[in-house]
């Protein structure tokens, strides 16, 4: 559990898609369980559809009713001559409906604003823009969005086969996870997968062509990360040395401490000439930053910049409690008052740091003059500087200046509290945590003391079901990665050397450390480098392959796609008028 989570970046993966598509799974059981509900009536009803069927022909009720027209029917081929049926283009539609459903939920959720897809409206009720600029229905951009995905998946798949490319473990229990992930919420609502999967995407969608598409889907993914990976690894040493050599600052870390000094862009008053309001704010802008030279010219180290901030917000809310004294004739200090001047000391230690930051990261929170200062290498550790944009300033202070990490193999045995999740450890809870702990490195100690007998006792004691199978590995762990921060620490740490042991404390119990390897020649900016160039080659080469005049350009029949399309409109305006009773 030394990440964030307790498990592995790839199950960490499964585990968030996994909850991703239950949820999904869920919505669809709620739609389920309103047509179980007519159930029995629709018993009673078989007579009256074979009276129907007599009347206006048998083979057109099996033609509908059993899905064989939506798995007769071509939606679109390709020259090689697969065919995709109606039936399976009725499933990437509805995938390409829930993906953005779930991504406009997330956004709701974390507070990021909203994605332009309102869920509470019918898909053809609301518009978004094509690729081109286009007002196009969200019913719509589903349909083009669906042939895009199965043009890519097809190109991919296809590409994947040609170079001998097959699913690693990961990549297959993926695929299991996923249709074990349906087949769980078919159970729930009281059904099998195959029922399921017919009520979800229609009579004519199989389990069969369910975990056909997964499984491709699956292959086309991995396939497009080896591709990446591959692609990097092309790069040569000598192209790589050049890159760094050009642009070495978009590569290498640094730590600091900053603060913001936010200003006030004016708005122009009643009949305020733009020259007016130019001059007013120059003013406004040159009040701050002389506030801000001031607090600049005080800072020496770290304590000195924080004391100094702390300083400066004592004095700007005396400022702001005046100014409203003024304004209401009180003098006392009212309750508003004592809050704002507390909220102010809270803030006394509110520079922020910032622990191998890159240029991008700086110049994104602060301006480009601030990275630019921070990375150049005349920098020492210790110096500050003052930088101004429109309306804001900042000081900067630098920690420790420019430098290169590699990554490191490190393996670790944990000893959870034994908490409760969202409960505080008790100081029982951490002795004994504790306790077990030492217990485990005195067995370590009092035997071989090897690497090997390490990984043993991983397996047979430690509670990090992320890393317990490999014997508590963490190999190319790099400084950047979002592991807790004292076992970054330890494992980083420039003392460090290979064979070290030693007991930390992190927020999820006590880890037993073991220092396993020193991968100097394993440089971040290298990985860093092969990684950004591998995309730029990647992104030729899936132009290529998408051409519209490429070999996996298809035949789209309008007619039965816009049908598809229409047909799920009905459904989800049906869902949601139900939905709202």
């Amino acid at each position: 559990m030394a990440k964030k989570e307790s498990k592995s970046k790839a199950e960490l993966y499964r585990q968030e898609r996994k909850e991703r598509i239950a949820k999904a799974n869920k919505k669809n059981a709620r739609s389920i369980e309103k047509t179980k509900t007519v159930g029995t009536i629709l018993k009673k009803a078989v007579a009256i559809v074979l009276v129907a069927a007599i009347v206006l022909g048998i083979g057109y009720y099996i033609y509908t009713l059993t899905g064989i027209g939506q798995k007769l029917t071509k939606a679109m081929s390709f020259s090689d001559g697969e065919k995709v049926s109606e039936a399976l283009f009725a499933y990437y539609y509805s995938s390409t409906y829930s993906q953005t459903v779930q991504y406009s939920q997330m956004l709701a959720q974390y507070g990021y604003g909203s994605s332009g897809y309102d869920t509470n409206t019918p898909p053809d009720k609301q518009n978004t823009t094509d690729a081109d600029g286009n007002e196009i229905t969200y019913a719509e951009y589903f349909r083009t969005s669906a042939i895009d995905r199965v043009k890519y998946i097809k190109a991919l798949y296809e590409e994947a086969k040609a170079a001998g490319f097959e699913l690693d473990e990961d990549g297959k229990a993926e695929v299991k996870e996923t249709i074990d992930s349906y087949r769980d919420s078919a159970k729930e609502s009281g059904y099998s997968l195959g029922a399921y999967l017919k009520s979800n995407f229609g009579a004519g969608f199989s389990e069969k062509m369910f975990k056909e598409a997964i499984e491709k889907n699956e292959i086309a993914i991995h396939y497009a990360e080896h591709k990446k990976e591959e692609l990097g690894k092309s790069i040569t040493e000598e192209e790589l040395s050049k890159e760094y050599k050009d642009n070495q600052k978009l590569y290498d870390y640094t730590d600091l401490h900053y603060y913001i000094f936010k200003g006030t862009a004016l708005e122009a008053e009643e009949g305020e000439s733009d020259e007016a309001l130019k001059a007013r704010q120059e003013k406004a802008n040159k009040e701050l930053f002389a506030k801000v030279e001031k607090v600049a010219d005080k800072v020496t180290n770290l304590d000195t910049f924080e004391a100094a901030v702390a300083e400066y917000l004592e004095a700007d809310s005396k400022a702001e409690t005046e100014e409203a004294k003024a304004d209401t004739a009180e003098q006392a200090e009212t309750a508003e008052d004592a809050e704002a001047k507390e909220e102010a000391e809270e803030e006394t230690t509110n520079t922020t740091e910032v622990l191998h930051a890159t240029y991008d990261k700086i110049n994104s929170a602060l301006n480009d003059a601030a990275a630019d200062w921070a990375f150049d290498s005349a920098r020492k550790a210790g110096e500050s500087s003052m930088f101004t944009d429109e309306t804001d300033a900042y000081i900067v202070f630098v920690d420790k200046p420019a430098y290169v990490s590699h990554s490191v193999d490190v393996r670790h045995l944990l000893v959870k509290f034994g908490n409760e999740e969202g409960q505080e450890v008790s100081q029982a809870q951490d002795e004994e945590a504790l306790k077990k702990a030492n217990e485990y490195l005195a067995e370590w100690k009092n035997g071989d003391k090897t690497e090997e007998s390490f990984t043993e006792m991983v397996k047979k004691h430690s509670e990090d079901e992320g890393s317990v199978d490999n014997g508590g590995l963490y190999a190319g762990m790099r400084i950047t990665d979002s592991y807790v921060q004292p076992f970054l620490d330890w494992s980083f740490d420039p003392a460090r050397k290979v064979g070290d042991i030693e007991i930390v404390k992190t927020e999820y119990g006590y880890h037993i450390m073991y220092f396993s390897a020193d991968n100097k020649d394993d440089v971040d900016w290298k990985n860093t480098i092969r990684t950004d160039k591998g995309e730029e080659l990647y992104s030729g080469f899936e132009k290529t392959m998408l051409a519209d005049d490429g070999k996996y350009a298809p035949t789209v029949n309008v007619k039965v796609t816009e049908r598809v399309r229409d047909d799920f409109c009905k459904r989800i305006n049906k869902n949601l008028a139900l939905s709202a009773k």
